[in-house]
């Protein structure tokens, strides 16, 4: 039985791309990551934020966050260079975090005080 892992993957692009540049990098990114064998349970786009400091002459980004599980331990190491070797990308970090818990239909009874 194989191990499934978690993993959230964060990307910054560049501010000057336009809407239809943007949702074409994150759909080559969704199907590289399916293709693969990774599950996308949770993808946000946070919008253009200011930066710490500027990269590449950029003052802000637009970013975007994601999670994925996969038993697939090569995946976040393919990842890299679909981020490092896109002109787009301004900066990325990958992770493996911990798996959601599960909600359950039964919550535990809460104690009275007196």
């Amino acid at each position: 039985m194989e191990l499934t892992r978690h993993y959230e993957s964060v990307f910054v692009l560049k501010p000057t791309l336009t809407e239809e540049e943007m949702n074409s990098f994150v759909e080559d990114l969704k199907k590289f990551v399916t293709e693969n064998g990774g599950e996308i349970y949770n993808f946000e786009k946070w919008g253009r934020k200011e930066l710490a400091y500027p990269i590449e002459n950029f003052n802000s980004g637009y970013y975007y966050a994601f999670n994925f599980k996969t038993t697939n331990t090569e995946l976040p190491v393919k990842l890299e260079p679909l981020y490092r070797y896109n002109e787009n990308v301004i900066r990325f970090l990958t992770f493996k975090i911990k798996p959601p818990k599960e909600q359950t239909a039964q919550t535990t009874p809460q104690k009275e005080t007196d």
